[in-house]
């Protein structure tokens, strides 16, 4: 699965404003939305193959699992990984409360994917967990998207923590350092990484324009509480999912449909490419 980006930021203050108009434009009533991201990282190294600098993108992985497709998306390259809890409508104390704060699992078998990655049972009605794999975005001549490789896998039922642990990664400190214009989305500083947390939340709205996701989140923050004594930026992304990179006519498609959104925002905010490092993901 590829996916095209566009990301833009506006101070906080102007958040309600933006989603008006957002809304407007999608015609429907915007989505809460609140994440919690941990981030984790392999315990090991891996043999790394002989590969151009975002090659991944280029991969069609007809493996059996997703996996083991994600595992061949990396072609030996090491990526932080997220484990992401969907907290729409819970409460603080809820959010406090919840397993994930205690190390995710609580000792429970990991029953939704085996240890090949396969299904090993029916899922549940509700994802728990959905693990995430984010390429770094191609490389090459400038483009008017950001263009990478993804992988999303739920994990719809037992202990996260374990699973992620019999993956060989563990949970080790978030690189997302509390943004300031002009690059709210980049991931270092100088060069050097900056620990911070072993988790950060995303909390804003969802909306969807014909194929286009939109979501105006809250800058990422270590906790809810945080979060609130720092309302200083938010940030707007436009995404579009394509299934199949290597049909030209459904790339030029989402291109198209994101730049028509982008003109359409002109004079409201200001959505573009980001730097590619921004969204690199691998470990150093």
């Amino acid at each position: 699965m590829h996916e095209l980006l566009l990301h833009g930021s506006i101070p906080t203050s102007r958040h309600r404003q933006v989603l008006s108009i957002l809304a407007g434009i999608a015609a429907m009533q915007p989505q809460p939305f609140h994440e919690r991201h941990l981030i984790y990282k392999p315990t090991r190294p891996v043999s790394r193959t002989a590969t151009q600098v975002g090659g991944t993108q280029a991969v069609q992985s007809k493996q059996n699992t997703p996996m083991q497709a994600m595992q061949g998306a990396m072609q030996g390259d090491l990526f932080y990984l997220h484990l992401v809890e969907d907290l729409t409508g819970k409460t603080d104390g809820e959010v406090d409360g919840t397993r994930a704060e205690r190390g995710v699992g609580d000792g429970e078998r990991m029953a939704g994917i085996d240890e090949g990655g396969g299904s090993n049972e029916q899922p549940p009605t509700s994802t728990k967990y959905t693990l995430q794999f984010r390429d770094i975005p191609e490389a090459g001549p400038r483009r008017p998207v950001t263009s990478r490789l993804i992988t999303d896998i739920p994990i719809t039922a037992g202990d996260a923590a374990a699973f992620m642990s019999a993956f060989e990664y563990t949970l080790v400190p978030s690189f997302l350092p509390p943004p300031s214009p002009p690059n709210p989305l980049r991931l270092n500083n100088n060069n050097k990484k900056t620990s911070h947390t072993t988790t950060h939340h995303l909390h804003g709205h969802r909306l969807t324009y014909s194929a286009t996701s939109i979501l105006l989140f809250q800058a990422p923050s270590p906790s809810p509480s945080h979060q609130q004594k720092q309302q200083q930026l938010s940030i707007l992304q436009l995404s579009i999912r394509v299934p199949d990179a290597s049909k030209p006519l459904l790339m030029d498609r989402a291109v198209k449909e994101l730049i028509a959104l982008k003109e359409m925002l002109r004079g409201v905010v200001e959505v573009d490419v980001v730097e590619r490092g921004c969204l690199d993901m691998r470990v150093r």
